[in-house]
Protein backbone atom coordinates (compact mmCIF):
# COMPACT_ATOMS: atom_id res chain seq x y z
CA UNK A 1 0.00 0.00 0.00
CA UNK A 2 1.76 3.29 -1.03
CA UNK A 3 2.18 5.80 2.06
CA UNK A 4 -0.40 8.69 0.56
CA UNK A 5 -2.93 5.92 0.65
CA UNK A 6 -1.97 5.04 3.93
CA UNK A 7 -2.20 8.75 5.49
CA UNK A 8 -5.27 8.88 3.57
CA UNK A 9 -6.74 5.77 5.13
CA UNK A 10 -5.24 6.42 8.79
CA UNK A 11 -7.22 10.06 8.66
CA UNK A 12 -10.36 9.29 7.39
CA UNK A 13 -10.31 6.55 10.80
CA UNK A 14 -9.43 9.05 13.32
CA UNK A 15 -11.73 11.72 11.52
CA UNK A 16 -14.80 9.36 12.32
CA UNK A 17 -13.40 8.40 15.57
CA UNK A 18 -13.48 12.06 16.67
CA UNK A 19 -17.15 12.64 14.91
CA UNK A 20 -18.36 9.67 16.66
CA UNK A 21 -17.13 11.18 20.13
CA UNK A 22 -18.67 14.67 19.47
CA UNK A 23 -21.62 13.87 18.30
CA UNK A 24 -22.90 9.98 19.85
CA UNK A 25 -21.30 9.96 23.02
CA UNK A 26 -23.49 12.68 24.46
CA UNK A 27 -27.78 12.39 24.81
CA UNK A 28 -29.19 14.72 22.65
CA UNK A 29 -25.89 17.27 22.31
CA UNK A 30 -26.75 20.90 21.88
CA UNK A 31 -23.29 22.57 19.87
CA UNK A 32 -26.02 25.29 19.02
CA UNK A 33 -25.57 26.71 22.31
CA UNK A 34 -22.54 27.03 22.47
CA UNK A 35 -21.96 27.98 18.53
CA UNK A 36 -24.69 30.91 19.02
CA UNK A 37 -21.92 32.56 21.02
CA UNK A 38 -19.48 32.68 17.92
CA UNK A 39 -18.64 36.20 18.73
CA UNK A 40 -17.07 35.44 21.64
CA UNK A 41 -15.42 32.40 19.91
CA UNK A 42 -13.85 34.11 17.41
CA UNK A 43 -12.39 36.61 20.27
CA UNK A 44 -11.13 33.43 22.05
CA UNK A 45 -9.47 32.25 19.27
CA UNK A 46 -7.83 36.08 18.36
CA UNK A 47 -6.68 36.04 21.71
CA UNK A 48 -4.78 32.93 22.28
CA UNK A 49 -3.60 33.21 18.55
CA UNK A 50 -2.03 36.54 19.44
CA UNK A 51 -0.57 35.55 23.27
CA UNK A 52 0.88 33.02 21.85
CA UNK A 53 2.54 35.02 18.87
CA UNK A 54 4.07 37.35 21.07
CA UNK A 55 5.18 35.01 23.48
CA UNK A 56 7.07 33.36 20.89
CA UNK A 57 9.00 36.27 19.83
CA UNK A 58 9.31 37.68 23.42
CA UNK A 59 11.28 34.08 24.39
CA UNK A 60 13.01 33.66 21.28
CA UNK A 61 15.24 37.76 22.65
CA UNK A 62 14.99 35.92 26.35
CA UNK A 63 15.97 32.53 25.33
CA UNK A 64 18.87 34.11 23.05
CA UNK A 65 19.81 35.78 25.98
CA UNK A 66 20.17 32.49 28.04
CA UNK A 67 21.80 30.82 25.19
CA UNK A 68 24.77 33.27 25.20
CA UNK A 69 25.03 33.52 29.11
CA UNK A 70 25.01 29.53 28.53
CA UNK A 71 28.04 29.84 26.48
CA UNK A 72 30.13 32.34 28.42
CA UNK A 73 33.07 32.02 29.81
CA UNK A 74 32.77 33.63 32.77
CA UNK A 75 31.34 31.56 35.18
CA UNK A 76 29.26 33.49 36.82
CA UNK A 77 27.24 34.40 34.47
CA UNK A 78 27.44 31.04 32.95
CA UNK A 79 25.91 29.22 36.58
CA UNK A 80 23.18 31.69 36.98
CA UNK A 81 21.74 31.20 33.64
CA UNK A 82 22.21 27.39 33.88
CA UNK A 83 20.26 27.70 37.91
CA UNK A 84 17.69 29.64 35.79
CA UNK A 85 16.76 27.34 32.84
CA UNK A 86 16.89 24.58 35.83
CA UNK A 87 14.52 26.60 38.22
CA UNK A 88 12.06 27.13 34.86
CA UNK A 89 12.05 23.80 33.38
CA UNK A 90 11.23 22.43 36.96
CA UNK A 91 8.44 24.49 37.43
CA UNK A 92 5.14 23.45 36.30
CA UNK A 93 3.27 25.95 34.09
CA UNK A 94 0.30 26.57 36.29
CA UNK A 95 2.67 27.74 39.04
CA UNK A 96 4.42 29.95 36.84
CA UNK A 97 1.37 31.86 35.72
CA UNK A 98 0.33 32.19 39.22
CA UNK A 99 3.93 33.40 40.39
CA UNK A 100 3.45 35.93 37.37
CA UNK A 101 -0.20 36.99 37.70
CA UNK A 102 -0.43 36.95 42.00
CA UNK A 103 3.63 37.31 43.15
CA UNK A 104 5.60 39.15 40.21
CA UNK A 105 2.82 41.30 39.44
CA UNK A 106 2.09 42.78 42.64
CA UNK A 107 6.24 43.56 42.90
CA UNK A 108 6.32 45.42 39.57
CA UNK A 109 2.44 47.08 40.04
CA UNK A 110 1.28 45.70 36.91
CA UNK A 111 -2.07 44.26 37.18
CA UNK A 112 -3.15 43.77 33.75
CA UNK A 113 -3.44 39.64 33.51
CA UNK A 114 -3.22 39.38 29.47
CA UNK A 115 0.25 40.49 30.09
CA UNK A 116 1.17 38.70 32.87
CA UNK A 117 -0.42 35.58 31.30
CA UNK A 118 2.23 36.41 28.27
CA UNK A 119 5.18 37.35 30.68
CA UNK A 120 4.61 33.47 32.17
CA UNK A 121 4.71 32.00 29.01
CA UNK A 122 7.32 34.13 27.97
CA UNK A 123 9.29 32.97 30.89
CA UNK A 124 8.56 29.32 30.84
CA UNK A 125 9.82 28.81 27.31
CA UNK A 126 12.81 31.19 27.20
CA UNK A 127 14.75 27.86 28.19
CA UNK A 128 13.12 25.38 25.77
CA UNK A 129 14.17 28.17 23.20
CA UNK A 130 17.71 28.14 24.95
CA UNK A 131 18.14 24.63 23.81
CA UNK A 132 16.53 25.04 20.26
CA UNK A 133 19.47 27.70 19.75
CA UNK A 134 21.75 24.69 20.76
CA UNK A 135 20.99 22.41 18.48
CA UNK A 136 20.70 24.47 15.98
CA UNK A 137 24.07 26.55 16.47
CA UNK A 138 25.79 22.91 15.87
CA UNK A 139 25.51 23.42 12.36
CA UNK A 140 28.35 26.07 12.45
CA UNK A 141 31.84 23.84 12.40
CA UNK A 142 34.68 23.93 14.48
CA UNK A 143 36.93 25.11 11.30
CA UNK A 144 34.50 28.17 11.25
CA UNK A 145 35.29 29.17 14.69
CA UNK A 146 38.76 29.26 13.66
CA UNK A 147 38.90 30.85 10.86
CA UNK A 148 36.73 33.53 12.64
CA UNK A 149 39.52 34.01 15.22
CA UNK A 150 41.81 34.39 12.91
CA UNK A 151 39.81 37.04 11.35
CA UNK A 152 39.91 38.48 14.92
CA UNK A 153 35.87 38.59 14.45
CA UNK A 154 34.28 40.28 17.70
CA UNK A 155 31.21 38.46 19.25
CA UNK A 156 29.08 40.46 17.74
CA UNK A 157 30.61 40.09 13.91
CA UNK A 158 30.37 36.03 14.64
CA UNK A 159 26.93 35.82 14.94
CA UNK A 160 25.90 38.50 12.46
CA UNK A 161 27.82 37.47 9.73
CA UNK A 162 28.16 33.15 10.26
CA UNK A 163 26.61 31.74 12.96
CA UNK A 164 23.22 33.28 13.08
CA UNK A 165 22.63 33.20 9.06
CA UNK A 166 23.33 29.13 9.37
CA UNK A 167 21.18 28.79 12.42
CA UNK A 168 18.26 30.25 10.54
CA UNK A 169 17.19 27.01 8.50
CA UNK A 170 17.58 24.39 11.54
CA UNK A 171 15.49 26.62 13.98
CA UNK A 172 12.67 26.55 11.79
CA UNK A 173 10.73 23.39 12.76
CA UNK A 174 12.04 23.84 16.40
CA UNK A 175 10.31 27.55 16.05
CA UNK A 176 6.62 25.97 15.02
CA UNK A 177 6.61 23.28 17.27
CA UNK A 178 6.84 25.97 20.31
CA UNK A 179 5.24 27.60 18.84
CA UNK A 180 2.24 24.80 19.05
CA UNK A 181 3.23 23.74 22.60
CA UNK A 182 2.83 27.50 23.76
CA UNK A 183 -0.72 27.66 22.04
CA UNK A 184 -1.33 24.45 24.13
CA UNK A 185 -0.09 25.86 27.07
CA UNK A 186 -2.31 29.21 27.03
CA UNK A 187 -4.93 27.14 27.60
CA UNK A 188 -3.94 27.55 31.10
CA UNK A 189 -4.26 31.33 30.98
CA UNK A 190 -7.79 30.92 31.64
CA UNK A 191 -7.11 30.13 35.82
CA UNK A 192 -6.43 33.72 35.97
CA UNK A 193 -9.51 34.76 33.50
CA UNK A 194 -7.57 35.95 30.44
CA UNK A 195 -10.35 35.51 27.73
CA UNK A 196 -8.65 32.50 25.26
CA UNK A 197 -10.09 29.55 23.85
CA UNK A 198 -10.16 27.76 26.95
CA UNK A 199 -11.36 31.06 29.23
CA UNK A 200 -13.96 31.44 26.79
CA UNK A 201 -15.36 27.84 25.78
CA UNK A 202 -15.44 27.37 30.10
CA UNK A 203 -18.18 30.51 30.63
CA UNK A 204 -19.99 29.68 27.26
CA UNK A 205 -20.34 25.62 28.63
CA UNK A 206 -20.77 27.07 32.26
CA UNK A 207 -23.80 28.95 30.90
CA UNK A 208 -25.49 26.77 28.76
CA UNK A 209 -25.08 23.24 31.00
CA UNK A 210 -23.09 22.36 28.01
CA UNK A 211 -19.69 21.21 29.64
CA UNK A 212 -19.04 18.10 26.86
CA UNK A 213 -19.92 20.03 24.40
CA UNK A 214 -17.78 22.84 25.35
CA UNK A 215 -14.55 20.52 25.97
CA UNK A 216 -15.15 19.04 22.62
CA UNK A 217 -15.21 22.26 20.55
CA UNK A 218 -12.28 23.32 22.51
CA UNK A 219 -10.43 20.38 21.29
CA UNK A 220 -11.46 20.85 17.85
CA UNK A 221 -10.76 24.20 18.01
CA UNK A 222 -7.22 23.10 19.28
CA UNK A 223 -6.48 20.90 16.49
CA UNK A 224 -7.68 23.43 14.05
CA UNK A 225 -4.32 25.50 15.49
CA UNK A 226 -2.03 22.88 16.24
CA UNK A 227 -2.31 20.15 13.14
CA UNK A 228 -1.34 22.45 10.09
CA UNK A 229 1.28 23.68 12.53
CA UNK A 230 3.00 20.39 13.28
CA UNK A 231 2.57 19.80 9.25
CA UNK A 232 4.44 22.55 8.77
CA UNK A 233 7.09 21.43 11.14
CA UNK A 234 7.52 18.02 9.27
CA UNK A 235 7.46 19.77 5.85
CA UNK A 236 10.02 22.48 6.76
CA UNK A 237 12.47 19.43 8.73
CA UNK A 238 12.79 17.93 5.73
CA UNK A 239 13.59 20.41 3.81
CA UNK A 240 16.51 21.37 6.19
CA UNK A 241 17.56 17.95 5.93
CA UNK A 242 18.54 18.01 2.08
Amino acid sequence: MKKGTSFLIAILVYSSLILLAVFFTIDNPRYDLILQDYRMLIDGFITTILASLITLVCSMVIGFVLFLAERSKHNIVHAFAVVFSEIIMGTPLLIMIFLAVYVIGGIIFISNKFVLGVFALTLYMAPYLSNAYKTAVAVVDKDQYIVMNLYHFTLFEKYRYIIIPQMIRPLLPSLINNLSSIIKGSALLRIVSVSDISYVLTVISSKNWAAIEGYYVMWLLYLIITIPLSILAKYLAKKVSI
